[in-house]
Protein backbone atom coordinates (compact mmCIF):
# COMPACT_ATOMS: atom_id res chain seq x y z
CA UNK A 1 0.00 0.00 0.00
CA UNK A 2 3.00 2.17 1.08
CA UNK A 3 4.37 1.71 -2.48
CA UNK A 4 0.82 2.70 -4.22
CA UNK A 5 0.72 5.56 -2.04
CA UNK A 6 4.16 6.20 -3.29
CA UNK A 7 3.39 5.50 -6.81
CA UNK A 8 0.08 8.38 -7.04
CA UNK A 9 2.56 11.32 -5.66
CA UNK A 10 5.49 10.35 -8.33
CA UNK A 11 1.95 10.91 -11.15
CA UNK A 12 1.80 14.22 -8.78
CA UNK A 13 5.21 15.22 -9.43
CA UNK A 14 5.49 13.93 -12.99
CA UNK A 15 1.95 15.95 -13.66
CA UNK A 16 3.54 19.55 -12.37
CA UNK A 17 7.06 18.97 -13.89
CA UNK A 18 5.93 18.19 -17.65
CA UNK A 19 2.42 18.42 -17.59
CA UNK A 20 1.62 22.09 -16.69
CA UNK A 21 2.75 25.06 -18.63
CA UNK A 22 6.09 26.67 -17.87
CA UNK A 23 5.90 30.06 -16.09
CA UNK A 24 8.50 32.51 -15.87
CA UNK A 25 10.68 32.73 -12.50
CA UNK A 26 10.48 36.59 -10.92
CA UNK A 27 13.83 37.40 -11.78
CA UNK A 28 13.17 36.96 -15.74
CA UNK A 29 9.82 39.02 -15.36
CA UNK A 30 11.45 41.63 -14.35
CA UNK A 31 14.42 41.34 -16.77
CA UNK A 32 11.44 41.43 -19.47
CA UNK A 33 9.68 44.04 -17.53
CA UNK A 34 6.30 41.79 -16.66
CA UNK A 35 5.10 42.17 -13.67
CA UNK A 36 4.05 38.51 -11.59
CA UNK A 37 0.50 38.83 -10.41
CA UNK A 38 -0.61 37.77 -7.09
CA UNK A 39 1.52 37.86 -3.93
CA UNK A 40 5.14 35.39 -3.56
CA UNK A 41 4.09 32.90 -1.30
CA UNK A 42 7.32 30.23 -1.98
CA UNK A 43 10.75 32.07 -2.23
CA UNK A 44 13.65 30.24 -3.45
CA UNK A 45 16.41 32.56 -3.38
CA UNK A 46 16.19 35.36 -5.76
CA UNK A 47 13.35 33.52 -7.32
CA UNK A 48 9.41 33.64 -6.29
CA UNK A 49 6.11 31.28 -6.88
CA UNK A 50 3.00 33.47 -6.43
CA UNK A 51 -0.50 32.77 -4.87
CA UNK A 52 -1.92 33.10 -8.47
CA UNK A 53 0.52 30.94 -10.24
CA UNK A 54 -0.20 27.97 -7.53
CA UNK A 55 -3.91 28.43 -7.86
CA UNK A 56 -3.26 28.19 -11.89
CA UNK A 57 -1.20 24.90 -11.52
CA UNK A 58 -3.85 23.26 -9.25
CA UNK A 59 -6.41 24.53 -11.80
CA UNK A 60 -4.48 22.59 -14.71
CA UNK A 61 -4.54 19.33 -12.64
CA UNK A 62 -6.74 16.14 -13.43
CA UNK A 63 -9.42 15.19 -10.74
CA UNK A 64 -7.88 12.55 -9.31
CA UNK A 65 -4.91 14.47 -8.54
CA UNK A 66 -6.60 17.46 -7.22
CA UNK A 67 -7.83 15.59 -4.85
CA UNK A 68 -4.54 14.00 -3.45
CA UNK A 69 -2.98 17.69 -3.56
CA UNK A 70 -6.26 17.94 -1.14
CA UNK A 71 -4.52 15.59 1.46
CA UNK A 72 -1.19 16.80 3.80
CA UNK A 73 1.29 14.65 1.87
CA UNK A 74 -0.53 15.55 -1.31
CA UNK A 75 -0.03 19.08 -0.70
CA UNK A 76 3.63 18.83 0.23
CA UNK A 77 4.69 16.78 -2.82
CA UNK A 78 2.81 19.61 -4.83
CA UNK A 79 4.76 22.30 -3.48
CA UNK A 80 8.00 19.76 -3.85
CA UNK A 81 6.65 19.49 -7.45
CA UNK A 82 7.15 23.30 -8.32
CA UNK A 83 9.63 24.09 -6.34
CA UNK A 84 12.09 21.61 -8.29
CA UNK A 85 10.58 23.11 -11.60
CA UNK A 86 11.62 26.74 -10.76
CA UNK A 87 14.96 25.77 -9.43
CA UNK A 88 15.57 22.86 -12.72
CA UNK A 89 14.31 26.17 -15.12
CA UNK A 90 16.93 28.57 -13.00
CA UNK A 91 20.32 26.30 -13.29
CA UNK A 92 18.96 25.37 -17.52
CA UNK A 93 18.77 29.10 -17.53
CA UNK A 94 22.06 30.08 -16.06
CA UNK A 95 23.69 27.10 -18.10
CA UNK A 96 22.72 29.03 -21.36
CA UNK A 97 19.87 26.47 -22.30
CA UNK A 98 17.52 29.80 -22.78
CA UNK A 99 20.07 30.14 -26.18
CA UNK A 100 20.27 26.52 -27.20
CA UNK A 101 19.50 25.93 -30.47
CA UNK A 102 17.04 23.19 -30.13
CA UNK A 103 15.23 25.07 -27.40
CA UNK A 104 14.85 28.37 -29.41
CA UNK A 105 13.81 26.42 -32.64
CA UNK A 106 11.20 24.67 -30.54
CA UNK A 107 10.20 27.89 -28.69
CA UNK A 108 9.46 28.75 -32.40
CA UNK A 109 7.39 26.51 -32.87
CA UNK A 110 5.19 25.97 -30.17
CA UNK A 111 4.75 30.25 -30.50
CA UNK A 112 3.46 29.77 -34.11
CA UNK A 113 1.35 27.04 -32.78
CA UNK A 114 -0.40 29.42 -30.05
CA UNK A 115 -0.64 32.23 -32.81
CA UNK A 116 -1.97 29.90 -35.37
CA UNK A 117 -4.83 28.96 -32.48
CA UNK A 118 -5.63 32.46 -31.07
CA UNK A 119 -5.97 33.71 -34.38
CA UNK A 120 -8.55 31.39 -35.63
CA UNK A 121 -10.38 31.44 -31.79
CA UNK A 122 -10.45 34.99 -32.58
CA UNK A 123 -11.85 34.78 -36.73
CA UNK A 124 -13.77 31.82 -36.10
CA UNK A 125 -16.07 32.84 -33.52
CA UNK A 126 -20.03 31.87 -33.29
CA UNK A 127 -23.22 32.09 -31.13
CA UNK A 128 -23.58 28.77 -29.55
CA UNK A 129 -27.25 29.40 -28.36
CA UNK A 130 -28.52 28.30 -31.83
CA UNK A 131 -32.16 28.59 -32.21
CA UNK A 132 -34.12 25.38 -32.02
CA UNK A 133 -36.12 25.95 -35.50
CA UNK A 134 -32.44 26.71 -37.34
CA UNK A 135 -31.67 23.18 -35.49
CA UNK A 136 -34.75 21.64 -36.70
CA UNK A 137 -34.23 22.91 -40.33
CA UNK A 138 -30.85 21.17 -40.74
CA UNK A 139 -32.19 18.22 -39.10
CA UNK A 140 -34.79 17.56 -41.24
CA UNK A 141 -32.28 18.46 -44.44
CA UNK A 142 -29.89 16.04 -43.26
CA UNK A 143 -32.71 13.12 -42.06
CA UNK A 144 -30.50 10.36 -43.92
CA UNK A 145 -27.53 11.37 -41.69
CA UNK A 146 -29.44 10.82 -38.13
CA UNK A 147 -31.51 7.67 -39.32
CA UNK A 148 -29.40 4.39 -37.67
CA UNK A 149 -28.52 2.19 -40.41
CA UNK A 150 -30.17 -0.81 -41.54
CA UNK A 151 -29.59 -4.33 -39.67
CA UNK A 152 -29.81 -7.70 -40.44
CA UNK A 153 -29.27 -10.54 -38.21
CA UNK A 154 -27.48 -13.45 -40.04
CA UNK A 155 -26.06 -16.83 -39.85
CA UNK A 156 -23.20 -18.36 -41.47
CA UNK A 157 -21.05 -20.88 -41.75
CA UNK A 158 -17.78 -20.35 -43.59
CA UNK A 159 -15.35 -23.31 -45.12
CA UNK A 160 -12.04 -23.22 -47.03
CA UNK A 161 -13.02 -26.13 -49.66
CA UNK A 162 -15.59 -25.17 -52.04
CA UNK A 163 -16.59 -29.12 -52.62
CA UNK A 164 -17.08 -29.64 -48.71
CA UNK A 165 -19.60 -26.24 -49.43
CA UNK A 166 -21.87 -27.63 -51.87
CA UNK A 167 -21.86 -31.12 -49.57
CA UNK A 168 -22.56 -29.19 -46.44
CA UNK A 169 -25.45 -27.29 -48.84
CA UNK A 170 -27.04 -30.69 -50.09
CA UNK A 171 -27.64 -31.63 -46.18
CA UNK A 172 -29.25 -28.34 -45.43
CA UNK A 173 -31.65 -28.47 -48.20
CA UNK A 174 -32.91 -31.99 -46.53
CA UNK A 175 -32.90 -30.64 -43.76
CA UNK A 176 -32.44 -26.52 -42.92
CA UNK A 177 -33.15 -26.88 -38.95
CA UNK A 178 -29.23 -28.42 -39.31
CA UNK A 179 -28.05 -25.38 -40.16
CA UNK A 180 -27.18 -24.39 -36.75
CA UNK A 181 -25.54 -28.24 -35.89
CA UNK A 182 -23.69 -27.90 -38.98
CA UNK A 183 -22.14 -24.55 -38.09
CA UNK A 184 -20.66 -25.81 -35.15
CA UNK A 185 -19.10 -28.81 -36.99
CA UNK A 186 -17.84 -27.20 -40.37
CA UNK A 187 -17.44 -23.41 -39.71
CA UNK A 188 -14.11 -22.19 -39.60
CA UNK A 189 -15.00 -18.79 -38.63
CA UNK A 190 -14.94 -18.22 -34.72
CA UNK A 191 -19.05 -17.75 -34.72
CA UNK A 192 -19.26 -21.63 -35.47
CA UNK A 193 -19.10 -22.31 -31.81
CA UNK A 194 -22.64 -19.96 -31.52
CA UNK A 195 -23.70 -22.52 -34.33
CA UNK A 196 -23.20 -19.77 -37.11
CA UNK A 197 -24.67 -16.75 -35.70
CA UNK A 198 -23.32 -12.99 -36.72
CA UNK A 199 -25.49 -11.46 -34.71
CA UNK A 200 -27.05 -7.93 -35.99
CA UNK A 201 -24.63 -6.67 -39.39
CA UNK A 202 -24.78 -2.95 -40.40
CA UNK A 203 -26.07 -2.58 -44.09
CA UNK A 204 -22.39 -1.49 -45.96
CA UNK A 205 -19.83 -2.73 -43.00
CA UNK A 206 -19.32 -6.35 -45.05
CA UNK A 207 -17.66 -7.98 -48.33
CA UNK A 208 -20.01 -7.06 -50.95
CA UNK A 209 -20.77 -10.56 -52.35
CA UNK A 210 -21.50 -11.38 -48.72
CA UNK A 211 -23.94 -8.09 -48.91
CA UNK A 212 -25.38 -8.55 -52.31
CA UNK A 213 -26.65 -12.14 -51.51
CA UNK A 214 -28.20 -11.07 -48.20
CA UNK A 215 -29.89 -8.38 -49.83
CA UNK A 216 -31.63 -10.71 -51.46
CA UNK A 217 -32.79 -12.61 -49.00
CA UNK A 218 -35.88 -12.13 -46.85
CA UNK A 219 -37.65 -14.93 -45.27
CA UNK A 220 -37.42 -15.95 -41.99
CA UNK A 221 -35.00 -18.81 -42.17
CA UNK A 222 -34.12 -18.34 -45.79
CA UNK A 223 -30.45 -19.98 -47.10
CA UNK A 224 -28.61 -18.63 -49.65
CA UNK A 225 -26.28 -20.54 -52.43
CA UNK A 226 -22.71 -21.14 -51.84
CA UNK A 227 -21.12 -17.31 -51.87
CA UNK A 228 -17.28 -16.86 -52.52
CA UNK A 229 -15.89 -14.58 -50.82
CA UNK A 230 -11.48 -13.94 -49.86
CA UNK A 231 -12.48 -15.42 -46.46
CA UNK A 232 -13.74 -18.62 -48.40
CA UNK A 233 -17.18 -20.52 -49.01
CA UNK A 234 -20.37 -19.03 -47.26
CA UNK A 235 -23.45 -20.43 -46.42
CA UNK A 236 -25.77 -17.50 -45.06
CA UNK A 237 -29.21 -18.19 -42.77
CA UNK A 238 -31.16 -14.81 -42.70
CA UNK A 239 -32.54 -14.38 -39.56
CA UNK A 240 -34.08 -10.93 -39.67
CA UNK A 241 -33.89 -7.45 -41.16
CA UNK A 242 -34.70 -4.32 -39.17
CA UNK A 243 -34.95 -1.05 -41.01
CA UNK A 244 -33.03 2.21 -39.82
CA UNK A 245 -34.64 4.29 -37.45
CA UNK A 246 -34.73 8.28 -37.21
CA UNK A 247 -34.86 9.33 -33.79
CA UNK A 248 -36.55 12.16 -32.79
CA UNK A 249 -35.35 15.47 -33.15
CA UNK A 250 -35.38 15.69 -29.18
CA UNK A 251 -33.61 12.80 -28.89
CA UNK A 252 -30.33 14.16 -31.11
CA UNK A 253 -30.54 17.92 -30.24
CA UNK A 254 -27.82 18.18 -28.87
CA UNK A 255 -25.48 16.15 -31.76
CA UNK A 256 -27.53 18.53 -34.43
CA UNK A 257 -26.28 20.97 -32.53
CA UNK A 258 -22.89 19.85 -32.36
CA UNK A 259 -22.56 19.23 -36.12
CA UNK A 260 -24.24 22.66 -36.99
CA UNK A 261 -21.88 24.35 -35.88
CA UNK A 262 -18.81 22.33 -36.65
CA UNK A 263 -20.12 22.73 -39.91
CA UNK A 264 -20.47 26.38 -39.52
CA UNK A 265 -17.07 26.58 -38.11
CA UNK A 266 -15.59 24.57 -41.00
CA UNK A 267 -17.63 27.37 -43.68
CA UNK A 268 -15.80 30.45 -41.98
CA UNK A 269 -12.39 28.72 -41.70
CA UNK A 270 -12.27 27.21 -45.32
CA UNK A 271 -13.82 31.07 -46.07
CA UNK A 272 -10.87 32.65 -44.06
CA UNK A 273 -7.92 30.25 -45.92
CA UNK A 274 -9.47 31.01 -49.07
CA UNK A 275 -8.81 34.65 -48.49
CA UNK A 276 -5.24 34.12 -47.33
CA UNK A 277 -4.16 32.17 -50.59
CA UNK A 278 -5.48 35.43 -52.80
CA UNK A 279 -3.44 37.42 -50.42
CA UNK A 280 -0.41 35.29 -50.05
CA UNK A 281 1.23 34.17 -52.99
CA UNK A 282 1.79 30.43 -52.59
CA UNK A 283 5.00 28.82 -54.91
CA UNK A 284 5.29 25.01 -54.47
CA UNK A 285 8.61 23.55 -55.71
CA UNK A 286 7.12 20.15 -56.21
CA UNK A 287 10.68 18.47 -56.64
CA UNK A 288 12.19 19.81 -54.04
CA UNK A 289 9.26 18.93 -51.70
CA UNK A 290 9.23 15.16 -53.14
CA UNK A 291 12.89 15.31 -52.12
CA UNK A 292 12.29 16.25 -48.65
CA UNK A 293 9.66 13.73 -48.14
CA UNK A 294 11.85 11.33 -50.23
CA UNK A 295 8.89 10.76 -52.21
CA UNK A 296 8.72 9.59 -56.31
CA UNK A 297 7.61 12.39 -57.73
CA UNK A 298 6.52 9.99 -61.04
CA UNK A 299 4.06 7.96 -58.19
Amino acid sequence: MERLRKSIYVLVFFAMIFGCSNKATSKEASENKVAKEGTVVIKIGDLGITDKEIQEEFNMLPEQLKALVNTKEGKKQFIDSLVTREIIYAEAKAKGFDKNEKVLQDLEKLKKRLMIEAYLSESIKLDEKVDDKVLKNYYKKHEKEFTTPERVHAKHILVKDKKLADEILEKLKKDPSQFEKLATEYSIDSSGKNGGDLGFLEKGTLVPEFEEALNKMEKEGEISPVVKTNYGYHIIKFVKREKGILPKFEEVKDAVREIYLRENQRAIFDKIVGELKSKYKVDVNEELVNKALNVDSKK
